[in-house]
């Protein structure tokens, strides 16, 4: 039976997290008003019925979300077992660079860089800044399109890099989260507000992934290595730093003073928003 769905931008898993952690439910900044609030877990980043389609006699489907929550299921599970005793398997591995891909590809920040890139080709023009967050950008159409057909790309790119799964060494530390939740950022780069001007696959380049409050994923260079790192409270830090810094609309964390922190650090609330990688 058809049945509307939520549409959520944010990893649920991770967000799933803070009911364990934090009985308030998490700390929201809105970077394009400018404002915090706490807020329920269930209630964030979400669009109802956006995957929703119509046949040619008005029926509604919702299978696409559908086979996006079994993809998030089953990374669910992986994140978990990686949680609880640091194992993973070739099929862990492709089962969690599926999910990664499609967290890109599904977020407005891919739409609007996508419509960019659009933009820019079709006028031979160089553009370093794309729309605001809140632009309309690419139809709602077309980025489930490309959502369906780039994120294959991308999660055979993730399957064959090198991982290294960042824990925290404390409970008394804890990773944040975006609506852009896969950043990357520059191997040794000494400033944090610097975008990784670089794909994927540089080895310049780190992509980083917040799997939990105490992990979080890195991936770069081709070798489809695994490792386990404990880091250090400003290890951590600089991780929420780069995550912070590419963020599109909303950022998560489980305190105020914590999120608060990282957006007076980045600059994020007294700057627009632009993508990691600049079209040229």
């Amino acid at each position: 039976m058809n049945q509307p769905r939520r549409h959520h931008f944010v990893p649920r898993f991770y967000l799933q997290g803070f009911c364990a952690e934090n009985a308030q439910g998490l700390v929201v900044y809105d970077r394009v008003r400018n404002a915090y609030r706490a807020q329920r877990p269930a209630e964030v980043a979400h669009r109802r019925d956006y995957y929703a389609y119509d046949d040619a006699q008005g029926n509604r489907f919702f299978d696409i979300e559908a086979a996006l929550g079994e993809v998030e299921a089953a990374a669910g599970q992986t994140i978990q077992r990686l949680e609880n005793s640091g194992d993973i398997t070739d099929e862990d591995r492709m089962v969690l660079a599926t999910y990664i891909a499609f967290q890109y590809t599904r977020t407005p920040a891919y739409a609007a860089w996508l419509d960019a890139f659009r933009s820019t080709h079709a006028a031979d023009d160089e553009i370093g800044v794309l729309p605001e967050a809140g632009d309309a950008g690419l139809s709602r159409i077309e980025a489930i399109g490309a959502m369906l057909r780039h994120a294959p790309t991308f999660a055979h790119v993730f399957a064959r890099l090198n991982w290294t799964v960042w824990r925290r060494e404390s409970e008394r530390h804890s990773f944040v989260t975006s609506d852009s939740p896969v950043c990357r950022v520059w191997r040794d780069q000494p400033e944090v507000n610097v975008y990784a001007g670089a794909g994927f696959l540089s080895p310049e380049v780190i992509t980083v992934f917040p799997l939990t409050q105490a992990s979080a994923l890195s991936m770069s260079g081709i070798g489809e290595r695994y490792d386990q790192r404990p880091l250090t409270r400003d290890q951590v830090r600089r991780v929420n730093l780069a995550v912070v810094d590419q963020a599109q609309h909303h950022v998560f964390g489980r305190d105020m003073a914590l999120v608060e922190s990282l957006v007076r650090r980045t600059g994020v609330d007294r700057r627009q928003w632009q993508p990691p990688l600049v079209v040229e």
